[in-house]
């Protein structure tokens, strides 16, 4: 058998860690299967890759199962090309080949899909399925989709714990609690409507700055600028910035840049929301004060902060559609990440080392989790990584560009732009890279001997 399905059983469902070797000498030889039943297996390896990379599993995942169902399924060897919008592959059996096509069209991010796929996968390396059982498995996923008020409900209470952890009191957790419900409402019943995602994280945007704002004229809280600040944080495009790295770091550079490209152009969506609404409402665009510090014993505010922030994992599990199984181990993990850096940062090392840090423990943890509930680490670990968001930086610097633009540039606000601005990249990337740990550290594209 090729050299990647030589690990034992317990480490297979680790996608990550498998070696896949690209070597055409390690096929094995199998007897030529008749051109009908290679047909219906090429059918149903590409069904399967098009069906993990509508619903945002990342390119390794999907030539990794494809590969792998193939040979399982009798064919010598399948090669497969990942583009941005299609998938191409390819399977041999004998001297003989088929291709086919397929056109990518977005559905959205189900991690419940990508899981029940892999577990139909893994059943027929088992010998548990043949082609039949496979189709009908197959075909009888249906996308998991958490209660529409559910998921606002929990994001709107996911943003008021940000707002917590930045520092705001009741009133301003309050405030942004209605302010991103609402903004979540929006965008569900933009996506409803099947506007461009621009259009909707621009919509979504615009009303959770209306709404946070009003903060500012009514003088609700002490610190009203955290909630506008925090609110926004349900427009976080957090799987095609992760997908983006890890397809770059494993050599997928094709969608790697278009996912990376995508997540760019929906933060410029949403700031152009932000602006939009502070230009219009004129809210003022002066720099956040903050109380960072929760009151009470260092161990207390650890504490509160890893409660706080399991919270928010959570809710972005269930923006994802994370299998519910799996919502337990995301709170874990965003707990575990949170807590971590606090402890880190920044009495021991920078906030950027030190989110690095906490990024890749929880990638690692992801990875043991993974191997034993049968699923993609990124299962677990990307709603983990959302509750270290820097939000605070980022509506710094965008409040600093706004008042460049009212009142013309000066050396305080360039400073306050830049230095924010490059906070916030710096976090996120490290966010990016801690999370592709695993990857760097395990995935090999051939045998290491």
């Amino acid at each position: 058998m090729p050299r990647m399905f030589l690990a034992s059983r317990a480490l297979r469902p680790c996608w990550d860690c498998i070696s896949m070797s690209s070597d055409p000498s390690s096929a094995q030889i199998r007897p030529a299967l008749a051109e009908p039943e290679q047909r219906e297996i090429t059918r149903l390896c590409i069904e399967t890759g098009l069906l993990l990379l509508q619903y945002g599993a990342e390119s390794a995942l999907v030539e990794s199962v494809t590969r792998r169902l193939g040979s399982a399924l009798g064919v010598e060897r399948v090669e497969v090309a990942i583009m941005a919008n299609a998938i191409t592959l390819t399977s041999l059996s004998a001297d003989h080949c088929i291709t086919t096509v397929r056109r990518n069209e977005e559905r959205g991010i189900n991690m419940h899909v990508v899981t029940e796929a892999q577990r139909a996968v893994l059943a027929v390396e088992a010998g548990e399925l043949d082609r039949a059982g496979f189709r009908h498995r197959l075909e009888s996923i249906q996308p998991l989709r958490y209660p529409r008020w559910l998921v606002a409900l929990m994001i709107g209470l996911s943003c008021a714990c940000f707002a917590r952890l930045a520092g705001a009191d009741l009133p301003g957790c309050a405030l942004t609690f209605i302010a991103s419900t609402m903004a979540m409402l929006v965008r569900q019943w933009f996506a409803a409507l099947h506007f461009n995602p621009l259009v909707t994280f621009f919509a979504a945007a615009f009303v959770a700055t209306s709404v946070a704002g009003q903060g500012l004229v009514y003088k609700i809280g002490e610190f009203p600028k955290l909630a506008m600040a925090s609110c926004v944080l349900l427009l976080v495009p957090g799987f095609p910035m992760i997908n983006s790295i890890a397809d770059m770091v494993k050599g997928y550079l094709n969608t790697g840049l278009a996912r990376g490209m995508m997540a760019v152009l929906l933060g410029g969506a949403t700031s152009a929301g932000i602006m939009l609404a502070m230009n219009i409402w004129h809210f003022p665009g002066t720099e956040l004060a903050t109380n960072p510090s929760i009151p009470g014993h260092v161990l207390t505010q650890l504490l509160q902060t890893m409660a706080l922030a399991a919270v928010p994992a959570v809710g972005f599990a269930l923006v994802f559609n994370v299998p519910t199984h799996a919502l337990g181990y995301c709170a874990a993990g965003g707990a575990i990440g949170r807590g971590l850096r606090y402890l880190l940062a920044p009495g021991i090392m920078p906030i950027e080392l030190a989110t690095f840090v906490a990024a890749a423990v929880v990638s690692l943890l992801g990875v043991y989790i993974a191997q034993r509930m049968r699923a993609h680490p990124k299962v677990f670990t990307v709603a983990a990584m959302i509750p270290m968001i820097p939000g605070v930086p980022f509506f710094t610097a965008l409040t600093a560009v706004l008042e460049i633009q009212r009142n013309g540039l000066t050396q305080d606000l360039l400073s306050t732009a830049i230095t924010s601005g490059l906070r916030a990249a710096f976090i996120v990337a490290a966010l990016a890279i801690g999370l592709a740990v695993p990857g760097l550290l395990f995935y090999r594209r051939k045998p290491v001997v």
